[in-house]
C-alpha cells in the first residue's frame, strides 16, 4: 500500500494532545485523557498500533472509533495494524495458510488480539479455526465488524501539522513530496529510527519503538526529546512492557517550539507511598529486548537466579519475568539498580517480595527495600464500596462502570460511603449532575449472562 499524508486542521492556540502504541489497552486512553483534562474542542492525534498484546483490542479500536466520529481525532497506521488489515482482507494466493497461521500463533503466543477478540465475539474459539474452515470465517469476520475493518483501512501514514509531522515508525526525510506514494510499510516498522541519522526542519514524532531501548543508562519509559536532530519518540511499552505506560505530549499549538512540548503518562500499578529515604545504587546489569537471552540457575521464593547470555554476569531476576522462546529462556526488560527514593514519594509497585518492591518512580524502574504505605483509592472501608466513593478519587485512578441495563432504571441506590445507610437517587440526577460534578465518566459494558439461572 502507497503512503497517504493527511493534513491536520488546527486552529492557532489549539491544542493538541497525541500518543501512540496504544496496543489494545482502551482503559489506558479513557484514564490518560482524564487526567490530561481533555475537552471537546482539543485536537487528539493517535500514531499508529490501536490494537494486538493488550487486554481488549476490539474495544480499543472501537472507543477509538467513536472518538474519531465525535470529536476532532486525527489517527494514523501502525504496523501492526497494516497486518491486521492484510491478513483479513488479503486474497493473494496462500492468504488462508497465513490467517490461519497467524491465528494459532497469536493464541499460543499472547492469549489476544484483535483477531482473537473479534472470533471471540462471534462465539468462535481460536482453536477450532482449521485450514478447512478458514475461509468462511474470516468471510463471517469481514461481515460482522465491516465497519472496523474499513476504519482500519482508510488510515493514513503521515499526519501534517504545522511544525511537526506524526508518523508510526519513522521517516528519512520531512520532504512530504518525495513520501507521497512510496510504499507505506517502509514508514511504519522503522526499528531503531532515533539510532539512524537523520535530521529535520520540522519535527517528527514518532512511536513503534519503545523508548527505553534507547536508553543505556536506566530503564525509562519516557517520552524521549532530541532538540538537535528534532524528533521525539514517545512509545512508553502499553501494553508490551512489563513496566510499560501510555504517554501523551501535549502541544499548546501546531506551531509551538520543541521546548514548549509537555508530556504525560498513565499506567494501571498499584500505587504506594515511600515511608524511607533511599540511596541510589547503580545496575549491575541492564537487561533489554535486543539481548534478553538467560541460562536459569537457581529459583528461590519468586526470584530466579539467571546468567546473562551476552555478558555472562549473574543477577537475581523476578521468575513472572521470564518467558521461554525456541532458542531458550528470556527476560523481560529489566534492571537491579536501586533507585533514589525519598520518604513521600509515590512509587508505582510492579513487583513485591519479601526484599523489597520493583517499582517505577517518575517512569524509571528499579528497587525500593524501604517500608511503605499502600495508597487508599476511595478511602472506604470493605463493604461500603459506592459510586460516591468516587468523589475521594481526585485523581481519577479509578473507573467506574456501568451495566447498560442499570440506566434503564428511574432511581439509583447506593451506600453513602458507609454501609449503615442507603440511598435512593435519581438515575438522571446520577448522570447529569453528580458524576460530572466529581469528574468521573462511566463506561458502559454490557454484563452477558442467563437471567434466570
Amino acid at each position: 500500500m502507497d503512503t497517504i499524508i493527511q493534513k491536520i486542521d488546527a486552529k492557532p492556540g489549539q491544542r493538541i494532545i497525541a500518543m501512540s502504541d496504544i496496543h489494545g489497552q482502551p482503559d489506558y486512553i479513557l484514564q490518560l485523557l482524564r487526567k490530561l483534562h481533555y475537552r471537546n474542542d482539543d485536537i487528539l492525534v493517535i500514531v499508529g498500533d490501536l490494537a494486538d498484546k493488550g487486554s481488549d483490542s476490539l474495544h480499543a479500536v472501537r472507543y477509538i472509533m467513536d472518538l474519531y466520529l465525535k470529536n476532532q481525532v486525527y489517527v494514523s497506521m501502525g504496523n501492526v495494524d497494516d497486518r491486521l488489515v492484510q491478513l483479513l482482507l488479503d486474497e493473494t494466493e496462500g492468504w488462508e495458510q497465513r490467517f490461519h497461521d497467524f491465528v494459532h500463533w497469536q493464541w499460543d503466543v499472547w492469549r489476544r488480539g484483535l483477531i482473537l477478540d473479534m472470533l471471540t465475539g462471534m462465539g468462535i474459539s481460536p482453536e477450532h479455526i482449521t485450514p478447512e474452515n478458514t475461509a468462511a470465517c474470516r468471510k463471517r469476520l469481514q461481515e460482522h465488524y465491516a465497519p472496523e475493518i474499513s476504519f482500519l483501512r482508510q488510515l493514513p501514514t503521515i499526519l501534517d501539522m504545522g511544525s511537526y509531522l506524526f508518523v508510526h515508525g519513522g521517516i528519512p526525510t520531512d520532504d512530504l513530496d518525495r513520501l507521497s506514494g512510496t510504499p507505506r510499510y517502509q514508514w511504519l516498522k522503522n526499528d531503531r529510527f532515533l539510532e539512524q541519522d537523520c535530521r529535520f526542519s520540522r519535527c517528527v514524532v514518532t512511536g513503534h519503538w519503545p523508548v527505553c531501548l534507547y536508553r543505556q543508562d536506566e530503564l525509562n519509559m519516557n517520552p524521549l526529546f532530541d532538540y538537535e536532530r528534532r524528533v521525539i519518540a514517545m512509545d512508553g511499552g502499553c501494553g508490551l512492557k512489563t513496566t510499560g505506560q501510555l504517554n501523551a505530549l501535549v502541544f499548546p499549538d501546531k506551531d509551538a517550539p520543541m521546548e514548549k512540548v509537555t508530556w504525560e503518562s498513565y499506567d494501571a500499578f498499584p500505587l504506594v507511598t515511600a515511608l524511607e529515604n533511599q540511596e541510589k545504587k547503580p545496575f549491575s546489569l541492564y537487561i533489554q529486548y535486543l539481548d534478553s537471552q538467560v541460562d536459569l540457575l537457581e529459583e528461590k521464593d519468586g526470584m530466579t537466579l539467571c546468567r546473562h547470555s551476552g555478558s555472562g554476569k549473574e543477577l537475581w531476576i523476578p521468575s513472572c519475568y521470564l518467558y521461554r522462546r525456541e532458542d531458550g529462556w528470556h527476560a523481560n526488560d529489566y534492571t537491579d539498580e536501586e533507585l533514589e527514593v525519598d520518604a513521600g514519594d509515590e512509587l508505582s509497585v510492579l513487583y513485591s517480595h519479601a526484599s523489597g518492591c520493583y517499582v517505577k518512580k517518575n517512569g524509571i524502574s528499579g528497587w525500593y527495600r524501604g517500608s511503605y504505605r499502600e495508597s487508599p483509592s476511595l478511602g472506604i472501608s470493605p463493604g461500603s464500596v459506592s459510586v460516591l466513593g468516587l468523589m475521594n478519587d481526585a485523581e481519577n485512578r479509578v473507573q467506574l462502570l456501568m451495566d447498560r441495563d442499570v440506566l434503564q432504571g428511574t432511581y439509583f441506590g447506593c451506600h453513602p460511603n458507609v454501609n449503615t445507610s442507603s440511598l435512593r437517587i435519581r438515575m438522571d440526577d446520577l448522570l447529569e449532575r453528580i458524576l460530572p460534578a466529581i469528574h468521573h465518566e462511566p463506561l458502559m459494558v454490557e454484563l452477558k449472562g442467563n437471567p434466570n439461572p
